[in-house]
């Protein structure tokens, strides 16, 4: 299989001639050197002497499956199953292995499950022949203990894999006890061995045993990563520094990327060597480096370069894929079975989506994290993306919100003393509510589909254990906060653009009753509650709720910043504070307080002096207040100020 288990010449300890012994030894030698063809003809010699040795059946149904470029995972299965049940094995209960020599079927199967990226039933399936450790052979153990560590990963359990690997260590690296376990110096009886014989066997057990703890300290980071014990992993890293293999230089770069690095990153993935061993391990070096230097430029907030990165990380990751697949093959794919298991398609189109969206292109990065979540469905930060996707097609900025150049007059009739000025009824008709029937259900960048993607969000941050895959970063406490509160606000937002006050004030008061979000979402949420309760005729209800705002005062340095590299407006505190009195004034206007609402009005034209970005809307309810209260001069003098085509 995929880890090159050898095919087991000895078959039976009990009746085996001097022939089957020889031809055993002949398969050996062949399977190690490739040659799969020879090593089935010697396999087959053995089988029509012993045409019901289940291990010699075992033997050949992987050796055909390497023949085949290990591309008929169907015809092995089927194979496999077959052998398990002449030895009376159900793979399906587990609790039926109870002889150690039925341990390298479970974990054959254990491996095959692992490429399909059935982790939990691997996982279970090892962790029984995991319970044997201790009287495997020696380079079966080993496999072992990898591959139970790694699914451990795979499947969100570091710390239980930091417990495994310590105990592997004191057990197969460090004790006197996996010293004689390795030499064979425990073994009683056996042929006779020269010095030379056992000095070479002993090199070869080091060099297999100092691979072994690379390959366990290696996992020791990455479990460190996923607990976000960057310190540690230094430690680690800093024991098998000199190795310099690729596995190691990558989780140096990892480690100074997560703890915020990134030069220092970008410096040690350009020393990665870039090797083309794809069919041989089903990973391509510089697919990596591009995704991972899209991951950098990402955070150092250059979305296109990120875009570029990672799109050819894509197409080479797409032709590796073409190459070695083989069509009409009748099985799963096509595709070697370490191919399937290692494809990164869909966390590379994350990426993708995920640098779209910040390149403000909606409807592309859409299509990609749509992709994304058939298999990270159980992650709410990617339905939230989803949803921003939706809701940036929707509007992709407020910026002629607060543009006092777009006209307001609709047109002019009459001339002389006769002329009438006709306003537009509504400044930006297109920007409120959906007026296409579309179904919610249809995975589109539509507003409809955005509702649907923020309840699926709120759900699953509902939940006690949260999926952040294919993200490292854990949804801890203050991230779920954060994602609470964005989750909150655009699921509020949405509704109001649907023209669904009910919705939007639900999704509003469960935002202002948290006191953990910060102070953009608290705002945030203050006037889309405001808003949603003007819609539904409670004006004075919406005043208390305005009332109780403090438009960004003292708001967090950091979120500050993010404002400013928002394309979204208000980014600034004074402009926050006009926007919450013109809600304000729109509030006290429909109570009928037109004088309130116009002292409101006249602070806000003040601070627009002051080169404070307000609402162009400003504008008509000034016209509206001054109107109804029959200050018809104030009225005609705001016009021809605001209005080029008033002065023709």
């Amino acid at each position: 299989m995929s880890d090159k288990q050898e095919p087991n010449g000895k078959a039976s300890a009990a009746n085996i001639t001097d022939q089957e012994r020889d031809w055993a030894q002949q398969a050996l030698a062949e399977y190690e050197q490739k040659n799969y063809k020879s090593c089935l003809e010697h396999l087959q010699r053995i089988e029509v002497s012993r045409p019901n040795d289940p291990k010699v059946l075992l033997n050949k149904a992987i050796v055909e499956f390497y023949e085949s470029g290990l591309c008929t995972a169907d015809k092995f299965q089927k194979s496999f199953i077959d052998v398990c049940k002449q030895v009376e094995l159900n793979l399906e209960l587990l609790d039926s292995l109870e002889d150690v020599e039925n341990c390298i079927y479970y974990y054959n199967y254990s491996v095959f499950l692992y490429h399909l990226k059935h982790y939990t039933k691997a996982l279970a399936m090892i962790n029984k022949v995991y319970s044997f450790i201790e009287s495997l052979e020696e380079s079966l153990a080993h496999k072992v203990c990898l591959l139970v560590v790694q699914l451990h990963i795979d499947t969100k359990k570091p710390t239980e894999a930091l417990k495994l690997i310590t105990y592997i260590e004191s057990q197969f690296v460090s004790t006197d006890n996996a010293t004689n376990i390795l030499t064979g110096s425990a073994d009683q009886g056996g042929p006779m061995h020269n010095e030379t014989e056992k000095t070479e066997k002993k090199a070869n057990l080091d060099a297999a045993t100092d691979a072994f703890r690379v390959s366990l300290i290696q996992y020791r980071v990455r479990s460190l990563m996923e607990l976000n014990l960057f310190d540690e992993c230094n430690q680690q890293l800093n024991t098998i520094k000199e190795k310099q293999d690729s596995i190691t230089m990558f989780l140096m770069g990892k480690l100074e990327y997560l703890r915020g690095n990134h030069k220092e990153a970008l410096a040690i993935l350009k020393q990665i060597p870039v090797k083309d061993d794809f069919i041989e391990t089903g990973e391509c070096s510089s697919v990596l480096i591009n995704n991972n230097v899209a991951c950098l430029y990402h955070y150092a907030k250059k979305p296109t370069l990120s875009f570029t990165s990672i799109y050819k990380a894509i197409v080479q990751h797409q032709k590796n894929i073409i190459d070695v697949t083989k069509p009409n093959q009748g099985s799963l794919s096509g595709q070697p079975l370490h191919i399937i298991g290692a494809s990164i398609k869909t966390e590379l189109m994350f990426n993708l989506g995920i640098s779209l969206l910040h390149a403000r292109k909606p409807e592309e990065a859409f299509d990609c994290l749509i992709e994304a979540v058939q298999t990270y469905h159980m992650n709410p930060r990617l339905w939230l993306r989803l949803a921003e996707c939706c809701i940036m097609t929707h509007k992709k900025s407020n910026d002629r919100d607060f543009d006092f150049k777009k006209p307001y007059i609709e047109g002019v009739v009459g001339s002389g003393k006769h002329r009438k000025i006709i306003l537009k009824s509504q400044l930006f008709p297109d920007t409120k509510y959906s007026c296409e029937a579309v179904s919610a259900s249809i995975p589109m960048p539509s507003l409809e589909f955005g509702s649907l993607c923020v309840r699926n969000a709120v759900l699953l941050l509902n939940n006690d254990t949260i999926d952040c895959s294919p993200s490292h970063t854990p949804i801890n406490t203050p991230h779920k906060d954060s994602l609470f509160g964005s989750i909150q606000s655009a699921g509020a937002y949405i509704a109001l653009c649907l023209g669904d006050p009910v919705v939007a004030l639900k999704y509003s008061q469960e935002l202002l009753k948290s006191d953990k979000i910060n102070k953009v979402h608290k705002f945030l949420g203050h006037l889309y509650a405001a808003e949603a309760l003007i819609l539904s005729d409670k004006p004075n209800e919406a005043i208390d709720v305005l009332k109780e705002s403090n438009a960004f005062d003292d708001i967090e340095p950091e979120i500050h910043e993010q404002l400013r590299s928002e394309q979204w407006k208000p980014d600034q505190q004074k402009s926050a504070k006009a926007v919450l009195y013109y809600n304000l004034a729109v509030a006290l206007t429909l109570r009928g307080d037109l004088d309130k609402a116009g002292e409101l009005l006249k602070q806000i034209w003040l601070s627009k002096i002051e080169h404070v970005s307000v609402p162009v809307h400003v504008v008509i309810l000034a016209l509206y207040i001054h109107l109804r209260l029959g200050q018809k001069e104030i009225a005609i003098t705001l016009i021809k100020q605001n209005c080029p085509q008033a002065k023709r």
